[in-house]
This record gives C-alpha cells, sequence and structure tokens, in this order.
C-alpha cells in the first residue's frame, strides 16, 4: 500500500488488512502512522516493509 493510501485510509478511518506470507495477521483502522510502522486501534504496531497492507474493503 503506498503512502497515499495509507493517509487516506488514516483520514477516513477505513479498515486495511495487514497480511504476512498470504495469512490475515489483523484488521482494523489506522490510529497512528510513521515512516517505518502502523498503529491499528487493536494498540499493535506493524512494520510496513515486513507486513502487506491493503484495504479491507472497497471505499465509499
Amino acid at each position: 500500500m503506498d503512502v497515499k493510501l495509507i493517509n487516506e485510509a488514516f483520514l477516513h478511518g477505513w479498515i486495511i488488512k495487514i497480511k504476512q506470507y498470504d495469512k490475515l495477521v489483523s484488521t482494523g483502522k489506522i490510529v497512528e502512522h510513521t515512516r517505518d510502522t502502523i498503529r491499528l486501534d487493536d494498540g499493535m504496531h506493524y512494520y510496513k516493509s515486513k507486513f502487506d497492507i491493503q484495504l479491507a474493503a472497497t471505499p465509499n
């Protein structure tokens, strides 16, 4: 997921999926993001370089 889409997901509260090796790790809303990490509403931090980040559903 590129930076622009991460910013949009953060600003609009879109649900994202975090995957690693094609297995779902977590889903949720982004509550904080830095250059290297994303923190979801479940409180967990994920490295952008280690996980595949996707939109869970197409926004309206």
